[in-house]
């Protein structure tokens, strides 16, 4: 299935499923006034379909409530980049693949996935934030805790979900994601700690025998999801920012999986040079080949927030995002190309951009000058939610090491 299709059956097909249930979801919570504390650790699923750039900013507070189950009772659920990303690294016990390569698959896969949460968890996260789809089947789990966001678009939510944290597109989105470990009794975020495990894990990751790197080299990441294609640059933009960067001789590897392979074919012809790994490496060697890069130069993507993780210094174009809502500070040295336009960011406030396809913010942004982000790390982060409990929101806390 093709992105858009997916777009429409989560629009269509989620609200039909979310209309069909809202009355059976609502009655049976007064019937059965089931008891929703967290002190259950039966098992935990977490669900995320799209974008294993969130998954990663994520992952600290996932890792601090993984460690409130006992030990094989994490999952995460997803499509199958998402669950082949968290294979690489281990954050989970178990992945849980929802094959979206055709109709027949996707409802069959769907249902197993129903039935192994329904079975093994009494817990559910759902990272998603406006998909109607992971709403509808996180009430079809029929678990007893269902941990969401809501905002006001997605304020229909409240009714599906027993756990409730205010998402706001414009803020912070690590901080968000950061807050649902409060839910479980924790009011602090390791993030150091977890990169430095991640660091450890990709440095001990074995390359292929003949995979031959250059002695000095830098990256360049230009793919990321079918989710915001707008975000990617063309051969020429990325030949006019290189040319820019003060290589200093190193040579130029590009990164990627299959998908981008004719993106990445096209830069090194643009470029005259570079040697293009596109679709030739997993992510845990991805990550590994980062790893010993001198630069990093990408878009917002995965490999962008695991080269920042990874201590690299990153040079990022942005656009349709908006790096303040994505780059957690205080992790490295970043240069980035960013210009505010009137309608930045809008690939994760609307689900089709208003320029469709024309990003005249991308070449604003490279025609201005690269500016650091705010370097100093947070100490605490605040937010809003509201549990089974409450009458109104409560504020939540969260702090960092």
């Amino acid at each position: 299935m093709t992105f858009r299709t997916k777009q429409l059956l989560d629009f269509w097909l989620g609200s039909l499923l979310l209309s069909l249930l809202f009355l059976p979801v609502r009655c049976l919570g007064l019937i059965l006034r089931r008891d929703h504390s967290v002190a259950r650790r039966r098992g935990c699923a977490v669900i995320k379909l799209v974008g294993a750039g969130s998954l990663f900013l994520a992952i600290p507070s996932l890792q601090a409530i993984r460690g409130q189950f006992p030990a094989g009772k994490f999952f995460v659920v997803g499509t199958r980049g998402i669950t082949g990303f968290a294979e690489g690294f281990g954050w989970f016990d178990e992945c849980w693949t929802i094959d979206d390569s055709g109709l027949l698959r996707f409802v069959s896969s769907t249902l197993r996935a129903l039935f192994k949460i329904a079975w093994h968890c009494d817990h559910l996260i759902d990272l998603e934030v406006h998909s109607r789809f992971t709403t509808a089947f996180a009430a079809l789990t029929a678990v007893r805790n269902r941990i969401g966001f809501v905002n006001e678009i997605v304020f229909w939510r409240r009714a599906f979900y027993t756990h409730m944290t205010y998402f706001n597109a414009q803020g912070p989105v690590y901080a968000f994601y950061d807050m649902l470990a409060g839910w479980f009794g924790l009011d602090r975020v390791a993030v150091a700690s977890v990169y430095t495990a991640f660091r450890a894990r990709v440095i001990a990751q074995p390359l292929p025998k003949t995979l031959a790197l250059p002695p000095r080299y830098v990256i360049v990441a230009p793919g990321c999801s079918a989710f915001g294609k707008e975000r990617q640059l063309r051969p020429d933009e990325w030949q006019s920012l290189l040319a820019n960067a003060g290589l200093d001789g190193a040579a130029v590897v590009l990164l990627g999986d299959a998908a981008d392979r004719q993106l990445c074919d096209a830069i090194v012809r643009e470029l005259g040079q570079g040697y293009s790994l596109s679709g030739q490496l997993g992510i845990a060697q991805s990550a590994r080949v980062l790893a010993g890069a001198e630069q990093f130069f990408g878009i917002d993507s995965l490999l962008l927030h695991l080269a920042r993780a990874l201590g690299v210094s990153t040079t990022s174009v942005w656009g349709p995002s908006d790096p303040a809502t994505r780059l957690r500070p205080g992790v490295v040295e970043d240069r980035m190309y960013y210009a505010k336009m009137c309608c930045s960011p809008c690939i994760h406030v609307h689900e089709t951009p208003p320029c469709c396809g024309a990003r005249p913010c991308i070449p604003a942004a490279l025609s201005g000058t690269p500016a650091s982000p705010n370097t100093a790390a947070t100490g605490v982060a605040v937010g809003w939610a509201v549990g089974p409990d409450d009458r109104t929101a409560h504020a939540v806390e969260v702090a960092y090491d």
